[in-house]
């Protein structure tokens, strides 16, 4: 059965990817060309790939999986919704990464406020989007909410540079900064999330970014930022939190009011992602027994040997076996 379900999952995921770039050729350079005649610019080119070949697949496809939790498939309105949460998630990055803008000019600009006054491309097009859905959105209320606790926890991230951050601290931060992106992201289908689903996506957001912070190790620590992937003393100790967090997301899926198909469609298109996680995990793992344990030394390992490639066949199987034994509670 779980077989049927994963041939299943990886075929509609290929199948939504292939629409959805096509949508996306089309959309986002309609969408934003008014704001770029607006402003007698274009959006850096590298943004702009990032935004049609990664954020407007990610963001829709999980507003699909949300769509076929609940019995159906996503609507094109939703799919129009999700693109758009797609544009604006990196640009909202930049500014509060890079902090482009004032603080009282960045609370204008994601005020959902026509009122505001943009200065620039990017702040013209994360305002005009913002104004739009907001008339858009399954709960106005919720969506402020989410927003604002989506903006909190990309904010607290920052205390990802100091040094010596307790380890419950970091897992607070990195589950906050998946989370509510999540939550966030199901406003934009049509369905009003229950309390349960939204634990239920605070537990999924969490663990997917622990999986994402897994991949990113090299990165991480280069750049500065500590996480629980790159300041891990013992992998394998860190791979049975990670398993058991991932199957707390499997039980909790489980227990929504929904039809069981359903629910096991959506648990295996989420579960096979977290299973990327183990993966990278018994890498990380294999290279810290190699060098006798303890905190990996980031800055004398090359990062061709943190590199894990899901575009192998070894890997993709992998995965597919870790996320059955996600659901079948097997050992792994």
């Amino acid at each position: 059965m779980y077989l049927i379900r994963l041939v299943k999952a990886v075929l509609f995921v290929r199948r939504f990817f292939k629409t959805q770039r096509k949508f996306n050729t089309v959309f986002v350079d309609a969408f934003v060309e008014p704001f770029c005649r607006k402003y007698d610019r274009r959006l850096d080119s590298e943004v702009l790939h990032k935004i049609k070949n990664y954020y407007c697949i990610g963001v829709p496809v999980v507003c699909a999986g949300f769509a076929r939790m609940y019995g159906r498939e996503l609507t094109g309105a939703e799919r129009e919704n999700a693109t758009l949460g797609g544009i604006i998630t990196p640009l909202i990055d930049d500014f509060t990464d890079k902090q482009q803008v004032s603080p009282e000019q960045l609370n204008s600009l994601l005020s959902f406020s026509e009122q505001a006054v943009p200065s620039t491309l990017e702040e013209a097009i994360v305002n005009g989007i913002l104004v739009l859905l907001y008339e858009r959105v399954s709960s106005k209320e919720g969506t402020v909410d989410a927003f604002k606790r989506t903006l909190q926890a990309q904010q607290g991230s920052a205390r990802q540079t100091q040094k010596e951050l307790p380890q419950s601290e970091l897992l607070k931060i990195t589950m906050d900064k998946g989370a509510w992106s999540l939550i966030l992201y199901h406003y934009l289908i049509t369905e009003v999330p229950s309390e349960a689903v939204i634990r239920m996506i605070y537990q999924m957001g969490g663990v997917l970014q622990i999986a994402q912070d897994i991949f990113d190790v090299y990165r991480d620590f280069h750049e500065g930022v500590a996480t629980l992937g790159n300041t891990c003393g013992d992998y394998r100790e860190f791979e049975k939190f990670y398993l058991g967090e991932c199957r707390k997301f499997c039980s909790m899926a489980r227990a929504l009011p929904f039809r069981h198909a359903d629910l096991e469609f959506f648990i295996v298109f989420t579960a096979n992602s977290m299973a990327r996680g183990i993966v990278a995990l018994r890498r990380l793992r294999k290279l810290q027994g190699k060098l006798g344990g303890g905190i990996l030394p980031f800055d004398r390992i090359d990062r061709k040997d943190l590199i894990c490639d899901m575009e192998k066949p070894l890997n993709f199987l992998r995965m597919n076996w870790y996320g059955y034994s996600i659901l079948a509670r097997r050992r792994v």
